[in-house]
C-alpha cells in the first residue's frame, strides 16, 4: 500500500516547522499529494485569514506570524460546473474571488477527480500538483505544475508547512508522500 501524511486533526489545520538555520531570499518546493473525498479548494473554508483554514489543501509559510509563501490547493473535481468548489478560474471572478488577497497568484490548484466527486475513497491514481492527467482550463492549474519558487526580503525565518481542511478527515484530507522545501 502507499504511505502518506495528511492531517492529525479535524476541522482545522496540522503543521511542521522546519528549522532554518542561515539567511535566505528565495524559497522553491515541490509537494505531490492525494486527494481524498470531497475537497473545496478555496471555498466553504472557515477563515479569511492567513491563521485560520483558508484552504483544503497545504499552506507554506515564514515566520512566527506567518508570511504567505505558497498554497497548493486541491478542488472537488476538474470540470468547471458552476460551483466554487472547483480550482479558480483566471477568467471568472465568481469563483477567483474566493482566493484570499495574501495567497495572490502564489498558488496552483489541481483535483485528482476529473469529472466525479467521491466520498470515503483516497484518489492514488492522478497525483496533485504534477499536471499530469489534469483537464482544467486554468493557469493555475494545468500549464504550471511542479516546482514553486518565491524571491522574498531577505529573512532567516523557520518555515511552517499546515496540511489544512474544513471537514473531518473521515470527508476529506489530502496525503503527501513527497515534499521538498529548499532555500537559496
Amino acid at each position: 500500500g502507499q504511505r502518506a501524511c495528511g492531517r492529525s486533526v479535524d476541522w482545522a489545520c496540522s503543521s511542521v516547522t522546519f528549522p532554518v538555520n542561515t539567511t535566505y531570499s528565495q524559497v522553491c518546493g515541490i509537494a505531490r499529494g492525494y486527494q481524498y473525498g470531497i475537497m473545496d479548494a478555496f471555498q466553504a473554508v472557515t477563515g479569511e485569514t492567513i491563521d485560520q483554514t483558508y484552504v483544503d489543501g497545504l499552506s507554506i509559510t515564514q515566520g512566527s506570524t506567518r508570511q504567505h509563501l505558497w498554497t497548493l490547493a486541491v478542488g472537488m473535481n476538474e470540470q468547471f460546473d458552476g460551483t466554487t468548489s472547483v480550482c479558480p478560474r483566471d477568467k471568472d471572478p465568481f469563483n477567483f474571488d474566493n482566493v484570499p488577497d495574501f495567497v495572490g497568484d502564489h498558488f496552483y490548484c489541481e483535483s485528482g477527480l476529473t469529472t466525479a466527486s467521491t466520498n470515503g475513497i483516497t484518489v492514488w491514481s492522478d497525483p496533485l500538483w504534477d499536471g499530469a492527467g489534469c483537464v482544467a482550463d486554468t493557469a493555475h492549474s494545468c500549464d504550471k505544475y511542479g516546482w514553486f519558487h518565491r524571491e522574498i526580503e531577505p529573512t532567516q525565518d523557520d518555515i511552517e508547512v499546515r496540511w489544512c481542511g474544513n471537514q473531518e478527515r473521515t470527508e476529506e484530507d489530502v496525503y503527501t508522500d513527497l515534499l521538498e522545501i529548499w532555500v537559496l
